[in-house]
């Protein structure tokens, strides 16, 4: 099977970008596994047109029936590798279905991947009273009652940068012994601080009620945000290729086009340098699109 452009990774981004390319009357393929970030996110509060919200597996439904409408192929399956054939075609190579699928150009879309904690009940508040992002959602604390849970340093950035939304912030500290200097800071930091484990979080329909810790004692709070360090860009397909990356893996792209530095290849979306908003993959997709179909007009 020869596409157009293989698109991996069917979230926000990658399903826009197969949206427009299939619009431009290209053969598109989109490759996606499931997970990733907005398949996690229960409601997107901060979206033109959804002041209600909308969560992330909506919005990938959504995209996906667009996509299809137009032509877009779907495979559900992993992505275990990504070379160039002799004939400069890109072959994609997948688990399940053993699957070779070969493009003329490639969009990588495969996001980040979280480093979410072990905490009962907490997948079903992300994106309704559990968060990562105060960009995007420290509005959702004002005038609440929040926990920070994390290890000691980021806790303490994330709880400074709530502070101008609410003044309500209690940190739980999950850090080690080896990191007195950052559990000191907490300490010393104006941020009640608490250094029992949280086991789970009691909610309503997603809506936070109280934090259960290790010693049976609960807390009652209305918000969480999560601030732990080792989220992964998911680039380990652009290992075969010198495509130019950043010291925390994300590939370097082209601000104009989303075109890495190898040609052929483009990343949108988290996994590119990127400010991890859902608005902005969107247009990451429609962009590196529209520039995708004018190559494809050069060699045609």
């Amino acid at each position: 099977m020869t596409f157009d452009t293989v698109i991996i990774g069917g979230g926000i981004a990658g399903w826009q970008a197969a949206i427009q390319l299939s619009r431009s009357l290209r053969k598109v393929a989109v490759i996606d596994d499931g997970g990733g970030r907005s398949s996690a996110a229960k409601r997107y509060r901060n979206l033109l047109g959804f002041p209600a919200g909308i969560s992330g597996d909506e919005l990938r439904q959504a995209g996906r029936t667009h996509a299809m409408r137009y032509g877009a192929e779907y495979f559900e399956d992993e992505v275990v590798s990504l070379v160039q054939d002799a004939d400069q075609l890109f072959r994609v190579e997948t688990r399940r279905t053993r699957s070779t699928i070969r493009g003329r150009t490639i969009v990588l879309a495969t996001g980040i991947a979280d480093p979410f904690p072990d905490i009962d009940g907490l997948h079903e508040c992300l994106g309704i009273s559990a968060f990562i992002c105060p960009d995007c959602d420290g509005y959702e604390t004002v005038g609440k009652q929040t926990g920070v849970i994390g290890r000691a340093r980021q806790a303490v950035q994330m709880a400074n940068a709530l502070s101008y939304y609410t003044d309500k912030l209690q940190l739980f500290i999950s850090s080690t012994e080896e990191e007195t200097a950052d559990i000191d800071s907490a300490k010393n930091s104006s941020y009640p601080c608490c250094f029992e484990p949280v086991v789970s979080l009691e909610h309503q329909a997603g809506e936070v009620r109280c934090l259960h810790l290790a010693t049976g004692e609960q807390v009652e709070l209305s918000r969480v945000f999560l601030a732990f360090p080792g989220a992964r860009a998911q680039s380990h397909l652009l290992r075969a290729f010198p495509v130019e990356m950043n010291e925390k893996g994300h590939a370097i792209v082209n601000p104009r086009t989303k075109e890495t530095s190898y040609p052929g290849i483009w990343a949108i979306g988290d996994v590119a340098a990127h400010s991890q908003q859902v608005a902005i993959a969107m247009g990451d997709g429609s962009q590196a699109a529209i520039w995708i179909h004018k190559r494809l007009l050069q060699q045609d």
